[in-house]
């Protein structure tokens, strides 16, 4: 697989109660735990199969994924990230899983790991549903997870959390008073 000859991608398969959590609080977490924009590869991680991707099960879910993508895209360029730099991420119908080798499974929870991470979130938030969701998508697929739980367990790469989640809170204490300040009356003098 490491000589980017096979096409294959190293992922995550994620099984999750829809009755607690759903879709769109999946997309969320994948948006903003890396940045979507490096191409082929996350960090020091290079070649195609480190590439991001969302391998969808049906066409709600590519819809979904596809709309998310796009406003994804609009807050990283709102935000200046990278300047202009576009999402790469790989939104497709789910290609066969295969497991990988019982040596690179849970990797690192394993004793002796190298703990790192090459994710680089962007600490850029997936703007909220209502303003990207398909109007069609069922109700059980939208958001469940409070803005509440997100602010308290920020997405990103959890091998620094206690910084990250520092970080993420400043900057929404930041947002949240440049917000405030937008909502005061100008007194003209």
């Amino acid at each position: 697989m490491c000589t980017g000859l096979t096409g294959h991608n190293e992922v995550t398969r994620v099984i999750y109660d829809p009755e607690l959590i759903s879709y769109a609080d999946l997309l969320k977490l994948h948006w903003e735990s890396h940045d979507p924009t490096q191409g082929m590869g996350q960090g020091n991680d290079r070649g195609t199969n480190y590439r991001s991707g969302i391998y969808c099960n049906d066409e709600t879910e590519l819809i979904i994924a596809r709309a998310s993508r796009d406003a994804y895209q609009k807050a990283l360029n709102d935000a200046g990230h990278r300047n202009g730099a576009r999402i790469t991420t790989e939104v497709i119908e789910a290609p066969p899983f295969y497991y990988a080798e019982e040596y690179h499974q849970q990797y690192l929870a394993r004793p002796g790991a190298r703990q790192y991470c090459s994710a680089q979130p962007t600490m850029i938030d997936l703007p909220a549903a209502s303003g990207w969701m398909p109007a069609e998508i069922p109700e059980t697929m939208h958001p469940k997870v409070s803005d509440t739980w997100w602010s308290e367990n920020p997405p990103g790469c959890h091998l620094f959390t206690a910084a990250y989640a520092q970080r993420y809170r400043l900057r929404r204490l930041h947002m949240e008073e440049e917000e405030e300040a937008r909502k005061k009356p100008v007194s003209k003098l």
